[in-house]
């Protein structure tokens, strides 16, 4: 009975598009089931005798891209909300959820009387527990989609700059202002909104200065709001209030707040007070937030108490979070630099503790160190560790070391049987990083295998990392385990990484790959063999004809297939591509509409001038129903050798096309065939309403034709006032006895303003 919050969300995905046919106006007042349990979750969640959780925080339900904040009914359209149905909404959408308020629904649901609710106890159970563990991993922060997220940001910069505005000011009115932006700023920020990370000096100053007043006026009446002024300046990394926090640190009232804003800051002025602290308080909790503080910082002059906290005749009398706390500040310090040798003990000390999450703590800290006695204590526990998450940080911390033993201890322990896929995907990263990571080239390719799709990625990055200075031993190694295996989905993945690198030494394999029985698999080999372009071999072609043509191939295949056929552009008498090529583009049917559209494109880029080749392109050019195919077929004539047959029959479509993006096209390709009729079609593209991108294609067209008729459509083009200066740039380009003749003749009739400016321009240039 039991179902993770992946499941669940699962079957929730075809339930959740109830959603959108949910009407908003029916959410005003949204009756709910009367049961002890739901009313519990509208005592938690208000919003939902409305219909909606307010995720967001912002007084209003938000129905946006990427939330939606009205509960479906999921489970029984009867025009009221069931416990299930809600605590289906909050499973769903646990990320937006305070972990407060999550373990306070688990409460609920435990306590909640009644046959039913004991079965919704036991059916719930399991999801709650994974929606807490994920929300404690993630952080209790506010979470914000990214429309959410730019919303907040640009209301919060506005507050920002509302009060910097007021402060300019002065006076009664903006002092009144300032008070009432600064509020608003205090309200979202105790709702948990982050300020704007790229707020200008000025702004940032501005707010910090206003910061300390609150503090400096507020710290004896107002201590929530000094709790959120302190967390601000934290926030905005202010070294100039850094002195005031420090005296907070030092004093009773605020020393947590003020230490842990201290840290974020990275103010190391601070250390002493913190040493003090650590030496002093009576309170754990206090200690604990100097000893995080200092690790944070890095400082070493709170170094020697720390050292005599995690002694081992003094750990007795530490509780475990400020055992933990001592262990995560020595790390801190090491990993900020500080490379006393006494740190470096102390922590091969702690990584042979009884308790997982400091040797964890012990591990990572002794990455810092790059001693041969670091290497030992971190390969010791490599080897020995029964602990997952002391193991990966282990194997993480032994990837920074240097010594040439480190490779050798990856590739052992990668080959260990039912090895922890979140451990394996450490070491794999691990090999890629190292310099001799070479050697695990072959585990890498293995491990695209690997039923865990965390671990392929792993391998799949690890071997696009180690591939630039082993481009041969990665190819090579992949392209023999490909040919030697009949596994689906290690096919798919190597085949996808061989068109990433696009190495031409992977050819032979990915035509062995055209043959497998499987799809996909033929759908990414010619996808390879397409961004590959290799011209070497003739078999490459011919196997890609022999898909294109095969109806029992799936479309994407073959699209793939002609695709790769006019990007390695061979042909020969022997393989008569173009004809393959023709045959398909005059296929019919709307399934083979792309198959078509490359095919046109293809013979575009294979050059091949048959006739037949021309005539398909020139009847597709002219009078096929597909605007888009009518435009890739003139695209694909500007590559061919056309005769006047093919030219006036471009000439001819132009007159019936109604697609001005076609008629430019048109244009453009009569340009190329050395055609004199584009100057003729262009009089009234040019001095009409078209796009100016169009209008500048038009004209560099015309311009590889520099005749007087050319000149003149141009000119007529310089009505339009955007397009008079870099009209003038390509007339600057024609010869000069023919600008200076259609300039001196075209003056004495010109009227419209924008031409005779740019003809006036042409005239002073040439009769210098």
């Amino acid at each position: 009975m039991k179902r993770t919050i992946f499941s669940k969300t699962l079957m929730l995905l075809c339930v959740l598009l109830s959603i959108l046919a949910f009407p908003a106006a029916a959410q005003t007042k949204t009756g709910i089931v009367a049961t002890p349990l739901a009313q519990d979750l509208v005592k938690l969640f208000p919003d939902l005798s409305s219909g909606y959780i307010d995720f967001s925080g912002n007084g209003k339900p938000d129905q946006t891209s990427d939330l939606n904040e009205y509960v479906p009914e999921s489970r029984v359209r009867d025009g009221q909300l069931q416990a299930q149905e809600i605590l289906d909404f909050i499973i769903a959408n646990w990320r937006f959820i305070s972990l407060d308020k999550l373990k306070a629904v688990k409460a609920a649901v435990k306590a909640s009387p009644g046959a039913i609710s004991e079965l919704i106890a036991i059916d719930y159970g399991a999801s709650l527990d994974e929606a807490l563990s994920l929300r404690e991993q993630m952080g209790d922060g506010l979470y914000l989609t990214p429309s959410a997220y730019r919303e907040a940001m640009e209301k919060m910069g506005g507050i920002v700059t509302a009060m910097v505005a007021s402060y300019k000011k002065e006076g009664p009115k903006s002092d009144a202002e300032f008070t009432a932006s600064r509020d608003s700023l205090f309200a979202m920020i105790d709702k948990g909104y982050p300020l704007p990370l790229d707020l200008p000096v000025e702004e940032k100053s501005v707010l910090s200065t206003s910061m300390v007043s609150v503090i400096l006026k507020e710290k004896a009446t107002n201590p929530a709001r000094t709790r959120t002024a302190i967390r601000v300046l934290a926030l905005v990394k202010s070294t100039d209030a850094a002195p005031y926090l420090a005296e907070l640190a030092a004093g009773k009232e605020y020393p947590i707040e003020a230490m842990k804003a201290l840290g974020e800051i990275g103010y190391k002025a601070a250390i002493p007070v913190l040493a003090a602290q650590l030496k002093t308080s009576s309170s754990p909790e206090v200690r604990k937030a100097a000893l995080n503080a200092t690790g944070v910082i890095g400082g070493a002059e709170g170094l020697d108490t720390i050292l005599d906290i995690v002694k081992p005749a003094n750990r007795e009398s530490l509780t475990p979070e400020l055992f933990e706390a001592s262990a995560q500040a020595l790390a801190g310090i090491a990993q900020k630099g500080n490379t006393d040798l006494r740190i470096q003990t102390a922590l091969r000390d702690l990584a042979a503790v009884s308790k997982p999450a400091i040797r964890r703590i012990a591990a990572g800290g002794l990455g810092a160190f790059n001693t041969q006695a670091s290497l030992e204590a971190l390969t010791a526990l490599v080897n020995t560790e029964k602990d997952v998450a002391v193991r990966k940080a282990a194997v993480a911390a032994l990837a920074l070391q240097k010594g040439d033993t480190v490779m050798g201890l990856l590739l052992k322990v990668i080959k260990e049987r039912d090895l922890d896929p979140a451990l394996k995907s450490v070491i794999i990263l691990a090999i890629g990083d190292n310099p001799l990571g070479a050697a695990g080239i072959p585990s890498l390719v293995e491990s695209l295998a690997d039923p865990d799709a965390n671990v392929r990625t792993s391998a799949r990055n690890a071997l696009l990392k180690l591939a630039p200075a082993n481009q041969a031993l990665v190819t090579g190694a992949l392209s023999k385990a490909l040919l030697a295996s009949s596994d689906e989905s290690f096919l798919a993945e190597g085949t996808t990484l061989a068109s990433v690198m696009a190495d031409a030494a992977s050819v032979p394999a990915m035509l062995v790959l055209l043959g497998k029985p499987f799809p996909e698999v033929k759908r990414i080999a010619s996808w390879a063999l397409y961004r590959i372009r290799s011209q070497t071999n003739p078999k490459v072609p011919e196997e890609l004809q022999n898909l294109v043509t095969n109806e029992n191939e799936t479309i994407a295949v073959r699209v793939n297939a002609v695709r790769a056929l006019g990007a390695i552009g061979l042909d020969s008498a022997t393989l008569n591509v173009w004809e393959t090529l023709v045959t398909t583009a005059q296929m019919r049917g709307e399934k083979y509409a792309m198959l078509r559209f490359y095919s046109v494109r293809a013979l575009g880029e294979l050059k091949t001038a048959k006739p037949q080749a021309i005539a398909a392109l020139v009847k597709i050019a002219s009078r096929d129903p597909d605007m888009e195919m009518r435009k890739e077929a003139v695209f694909a004539l500007k590559s061919l050798p056309s005769g006047a047959a093919a030219q006036e029959a471009l000439s001819s479509s132009f007159l019936d096309a109604s697609d001005v993006e076609l008629k430019v096209r048109i244009i453009e390709a009569l340009s190329d065939l050395g055609s004199d009729k584009p100057p003729a079609l262009s009089l009234e593209l040019l001095g009409g309403s078209l796009p100016l991108s169009l209008k500048r294609r038009i004209i560099v067209s015309l311009s590889e034709n520099p005749t007087e008729a050319a000149a003149m459509a141009i000119l007529d083009g310089a009505k339009d006032a955007d397009a008079a200066e870099f009209i003038t740039a390509v007339l600057e380009g024609f010869p000069k006895k023919l600008i200076a003749s259609v300039v001196s003749r075209r003056l004495r009739t010109e009227s419209d303003k924008n031409v005779l400016a740019v003809l006036t321009s042409l005239d002073i240039l040439f009769s210098d």
